[in-house]
């Protein structure tokens, strides 16, 4: 196990001392270009898939989803229940108050 720590340690460390071997070789002009030229590439690149990715969102769903337009809900056309209108509303097995058991009305 130590000797896997120690390679996982080593190659980093060997790429830094080669990034920095290069960078020592190269001038201070040099060196600004390359960085100005990394800047702007990678920032291209960035810019570019960030536009590129929400370009796409949702495109694959939205051939596949259909979008229809709100309709008219279908209520109950036949079934009249007006809170306003007493004489429609239906009888849940409640003895009416307005006559007497024998159909007769009431003359209080």
């Amino acid at each position: 196990m130590n000797r896997l720590k120690r390679w996982i340690r080593y190659i980093p460390d060997k790429i830094d001392d080669g990034l920095r071997y290069l960078c020592g070789q190269m001038s201070p002009d040099v060196r600004l270009v390359c960085m100005v030229v990394m800047l702007v590439g990678f920032s291209g690149l960035s810019i570019y898939m960030t536009v590129s990715s929400i370009y796409h969102i949702g495109k694959r769903e939205g051939e596949q989803l259909r979008i229809e337009h709100i309709r008219q809900m279908e209520l109950h056309r036949n079934i009249n229940k007006d809170s306003i209108n007493i004489k429609d509303q239906v009888d849940y097995g409640e003895p009416k108050k307005s006559g007497s058991a024998a159909g007769e009305p009431c003359t209080a």
